[in-house]
């Protein structure tokens, strides 16, 4: 099935109830002038990073931005890079923080250029509000996803992360969903419209690429004939039936140094990057 345009749902299933409290332990892995544009969006202070699902272009990318430029490397981009520069940077800090692997930023037109490292990675434990469909089995301890993926063949979805679950639904081989976590045992949480609506073996599936993650899930848009030809009961798993509760959720926290060089010089810092409970990043 092919995936439609990107409808910006937004996505609220795991939703972050503040930043205090957390237990981290350690694990393996344009407005007005540049410098005006920098300082304003700064003071906002903690601004979200790729709050959005499969985000990489748009509204998205201008909050990365904005959040870098109130960080610590903020006058230093406000003052030498222009604002196509800012927003390729932004781009390619979300990278990294998604895939915990070093980038190489160089921009098209400026010369400008940075080398993005991930230095450490811990991880988190949140309370989060999940929102689920009463017939799915609540899993508490979920290691937070909130990205597109595929099923790379057939798949079944089950109700509880376990082979002998019961059966809600089944993918077909190239159908996108929403990820929204991935259990110990490795099955991955699946979402429909926000909402918790089954699990899948996780060797099944797959991240899309991101070329594709800018559109909207199959599963979002799935219509009602669809649903009933892949054994999904729409009725049971209606988002406005959903079950809302509190769970504990593991998050990733990284610390990522930048060589930043422009016409200007060089510049080099050190910043700390946390991802909330529902997916996005947040500076620290």
């Amino acid at each position: 099935m092919k995936a439609m345009p990107r409808k910006w749902i937004a996505v609220a299933t795991l939703c972050a109830v503040g930043a205090s409290g957390c237990a981290t332990t350690d694990g393996s892995s344009g407005w007005g002038s540049k410098e005006t544009w920098g300082t304003v969006i700064g003071a906002v202070g903690g601004a979200l990073l790729g709050s959005q699902i499969g985000g990489g272009t748009g509204r998205t990318i201008a909050i990365i931005a904005g959040a870098l430029a109130g960080s610590a490397l903020g006058n230093w981009i406000g003052s030498n890079l222009d604002e196509k520069d800012q927003q390729a940077l932004a781009a390619s800090t979300q990278h990294a923080l998604a895939t915990g692997q070093s980038v190489d930023w160089k921009s098209d037109h400026s010369g400008a250029a940075a080398v993005i490292t991930p230095v450490s990675s811990k991880t988190s434990t949140q309370q989060g509000n999940v929102r689920r469909a009463p017939v799915i089995a609540r899993v508490d301890g979920l290691s937070v996803l909130n990205q597109p993926y595929r099923a790379v063949k057939s798949a079944n979805l089950r109700a509880a992360p376990a082979a002998t679950a019961d059966k809600v639904g089944g993918f077909r081989e190239g159908q996108t969903f929403t990820a929204l976590g991935r259990t110990g045992n490795d099955w991955i949480a699946v979402g429909r419209q926000g909402v918790l609506v089954g699990y899948v073996h996780a060797p099944l599936v797959a991240p899309v690429t991101q070329a594709a993650a800018d559109q909207a899930t199959d599963l979002d848009s799935i219509s009602v004939a669809q649903a009933n030809g892949q054994g999904f009961d729409l009725d049971a798993l209606d988002p406005g039936k959903a079950v809302t509760e509190q769970v504990a959720l593991q998050t990733t926290c990284r610390t990522m140094n930048y060589e930043l060089q422009t016409s200007q010089g060089t510049e080099s810092k050190t910043i700390d990057a946390c991802q909330s409970a529902d997916g996005a990043w947040q500076l620290g």
